[in-house]
């Protein structure tokens, strides 16, 4: 606000008088605009400083929790994050460790929360039952991120395919323990980072997915997996070995198959079990039999 101008003064005087009260203004407005940003400065460095000190820096696998885990040990999470330490806490992605947990291991669900005081990063997981069992010899299994697993001879299988070791899992968590076997779930590595590298196929994984949604849906007499003939692909029952030749995931004629095993419940009522070698549903529509006093196969029997 401007100062009136005094009686007794001049025109000029009063124009100069102005000028100055403007200018001194002007200049308080400089020098608060020059302290409001060194304050602001001030607090921006301070806080980039106490970000970068060593305290925000986490050190060692105890400062990493690990919560929600029911089934697999805590020590099987930790070795699977990828973290080197000593990691900064504020500089890590989280978008990676989950991706890399939700592609390796087991899990439904993976969510991650950092805490400042003390330097804490927080992993919340949601684990998936495993359903099968795999096999291999003393094997390591790579996960499609470069993550190593194992060795171990015995794998625990999900409904998706991901997998984990028998080790990984707290002593008496899984009850009852998955009975369904798989074999030949798991593919040479190419360039093995390790001796006895393996991995899940993709095509194996989908296939995989696709029989557990039926058999989920219709229960089928299943025990076990075998893909260890890239020639066909062998479903074990409790009636005789069925075989379904060279599969495609994604085929009509997969889905007809999977629908023929649900018929086979009927096959005692027309054969004797026990004479059977193995079932051929190659074609689906003209399914197959085996049979052991004879060397040739014989037409399936169709019920009305």
């Amino acid at each position: 606000m401007v100062n009136p101008i005094p009686q007794g003064t001049t025109v000029y005087d009063a124009i100069r008088e102005r000028r100055r009260q403007l200018q001194n203004k002007r200049r308080w407005r400089q020098l608060a605009g020059l302290w409001r940003t060194s304050v602001l400065l001030t607090l921006t460095g301070g806080l980039v400083w106490g970000l970068t000190l060593p305290d925000w820096i986490i050190r060692r696998s105890e400062q990493v929790v690990i919560r929600g885990n029911q089934l697999l040990k805590t020590e099987a999470l930790q070795a699977q994050l990828p973290l080197e330490y000593p990691e900064s806490l504020l500089r890590l992605r989280p978008r990676q460790i989950i991706h890399t947990l939700e592609t390796t291991l087991p899990l439904q669900r993976v969510t991650i929360a950092r805490q400042l005081f003390p330097p804490t990063l927080i992993v919340e997981v949601q684990e998936r039952q495993p359903v099968a069992v795999a096999t291999c010899n003393q094997c390591w299994v790579m996960s499609e991120t470069g993550r190593l697993q194992g060795p171990a001879s015995r794998w625990l299988v999900d409904g998706l395919g991901f997998v984990a070791p028998l080790s990984s899992y707290r002593a008496g968590a899984l009850k009852p323990m998955p009975t369904l076997q798989l074999q030949g779930y798991f593919v040479p590595v190419k360039d093995p980072p390790r001796p006895q590298t393996m991995a899940v196929d993709g095509d194996r994984r989908q296939q995989w997915q696709q029989i557990y949604q039926i058999l989920q849906q219709q229960d089928l007499p299943l025990t076990g997996l075998d893909w260890r003939n890239e020639q066909t692909l062998i479903v074990q029952t409790p009636l005789a070995p069925v075989h379904l030749g060279v599969v495609r995931w994604d085929s009509p004629t997969f889905k007809k198959q999977l629908n023929a095993l649900a018929s086979l419940r009927q096959l005692p009522q027309y054969l004797d079990p026990r004479q059977i070698v193995f079932i051929d549903l190659v074609n689906p529509d003209e399914p197959l039999v085996q049979l052991r006093q004879q060397p040739t196969q014989q037409p399936l029997a169709r019920s009305n």
